[in-house]
């Protein structure tokens, strides 16, 4: 799986990254930069990007209806605290993890986005 990291916490991005690549999950970029999200996500199609919705609400619902709008939306996955877990699921992301959580609950919710059949495409 191949996935892109919204975060503006470089230690959260660096330690997110080992862990997950320590999974076989593959981090193609980490970044704050929205237009730069939304450019990598067309570009590098993948399965998912993982959106820390402490890059602020606006900023943070602003990039879910920007992917989920292109023409081969890319699932979103929003990190958050559990108090803004209705708020970012209701901007239509795709899965929602708790960043209190033991790290193995986003696995759970990368899992449930892997079946949406792009792995099968890509072979």
């Amino acid at each position: 799986m191949r996935v892109l990291l919204a975060t503006d916490n470089p230690d959260f991005g660096h330690a997110l990254s080992l862990f997950l690549g320590e999974r076989s999950i593959q981090v193609l970029d980490v970044t704050a930069d929205a237009d730069d999200l939304v450019q990598w996500a067309a570009a590098g199609r993948p399965d998912a990007v993982l959106l820390d919705w402490r890059l602020g609400e606006a900023v943070s619902r602003r990039l879910v209806d920007d992917l989920m709008s292109c023409a081969d939306p890319t699932p979103v996955i929003v990190l958050s605290t559990t108090e803004q877990r209705d708020r970012a699921r209701a901007c239509g992301a795709a899965g929602h993890a708790c960043l209190g959580d033991h790290p193995d609950a986003l696995l759970a919710v990368l899992d449930e986005i892997g079946g949406n059949g792009r792995d099968e495409i890509r072979g």
